[in-house]
């Protein structure tokens, strides 16, 4: 299922937003390498993903900087091989639209 959550233009380029959807936070950040939607927790320390610098097609927790590949979720680093959830994006009609099963 496709889930409309904002506007492209409501998240600012190298910028992110969290939406609670059926109940989960997923943070979605606007690169310029894309638009990604990921789980807003860090596998290592349970903290919000959101605040995370982004780089290309990774955010690091702000918590202990633990880099995550938004494209697969893996984590990079010694601290946790532990990856995070994503989920498909789509643009349609400048909305974007996030691919979630919701149960």
């Amino acid at each position: 299922m496709k889930i409309a959550v904002a506007p492209l233009a409501d998240i600012p380029e190298n910028g992110t937003r969290t939406f609670d959807l059926h109940g989960k936070s997923v943070l979605v950040a606007r690169t310029t390498a894309g638009v990604f939607a990921i789980e807003n927790r860090c596998s290592h320390a349970l903290q919000a993903l959101e605040g995370g610098k982004l780089r290309g097609v990774h955010i690091f927790c702000p918590a202990h900087g633990v880099r995550f590949d938004m494209r697969d979720g893996s984590a990079m680093g010694t601290l946790t091989k532990s990856p995070i959830n994503v989920w498909e994006v789509e643009i349609i009609d400048d909305v974007i639209h996030i691919g979630m099963d919701v149960a």
